[in-house]
């Protein structure tokens, strides 16, 4: 759901269940608003909650950090492994939805200037990394698979909001694709982090000291994560 307060737009996102007894309003970044209710809220009612905390909203509003703010502009820079790339946009009437395609240092990104917003570049951007998640890490895979003995049943790549990586009780692993904005030796630690869930299961002092066996500086890289842009 969108809302403009005083000429920003803003994405409602409402999040209710059982448990939630009181309404609450969060910023998780500068275009997103989360609303938590009780059960039974309308939509209308949403937009009633959010008009009466606009005070609030454009005051604090100004103290969130910006997250998902890329400047798809020719000149700007978009992330892919660690590097910053310059953007070149191309108009072409035929693309449904932005294309991204990353040659000779430059980001092309191709799009229908009459049809794409801004967060279709966004998801676009998306998009191109999940097509190069398995070219880009699957190696990564091979190389401490082999290093560590440790094999996963099976290796996917998803989005995730909160976490980067996660290994099951049968050694799933999953990986999230988003983590191609970071330098390769951060993707190598998450990679390295799940195959030692295999022996592993939880965060314990065995399970610290087998990823320090194999990556003394692990700790540098987990700071390298908490600088995600998206």
């Amino acid at each position: 759901m969108i809302i403009f307060l005083e000429d920003l737009k803003f994405n409602i996102i409402h999040r209710t269940n059982k448990k939630i007894k009181r309404i609450s309003l969060a910023l998780e970044n500068k275009t997103e608003i989360i609303v938590k209710t009780p059960l039974g809220i309308k939509s209308h009612q949403l937009r009633e909650i959010v008009l009466h905390h606009q005070t609030w909203i454009l005051n604090s509003i100004k103290k969130v950090p910006a997250k998902n703010q890329f400047d798809f502009v020719c000149g700007g820079k978009l992330p892919f492994i660690g590097v910053q790339y310059p953007i070149e946009l191309i108009i072409d009437e035929k693309m449904k939805n932005p294309k991204f395609v990353l040659k000779d240092e430059t980001f092309y990104i191709y799009y229908n200037e009459e049809k794409c917003e801004y967060d279709d570049f966004v998801d676009g951007l998306k998009k191109f990394y999940q097509r190069m998640a398995i070219k880009t890490i699957d190696p990564l895979f091979d190389k401490w698979c082999h290093e560590t003995k440790m094999y996963p049943e099976n290796i996917s790549y998803r989005r995730a909001k909160r976490r980067w990586g996660s290994c099951s009780h049968i050694n799933n692993i999953s990986i999230n694709y988003m983590l191609l904005q970071f330098p390769i030796e951060a993707v190598e630690y998450v990679v390295l982090h799940e195959l030692c869930h295999i022996q592993e299961k939880n965060h314990s002092k065995r399970f610290w000291n087998l990823v320090s066996l194999y990556m003394p500086d692990y700790k540098s890289q987990e700071k390298v994560l908490k600088s995600k842009l998206f």
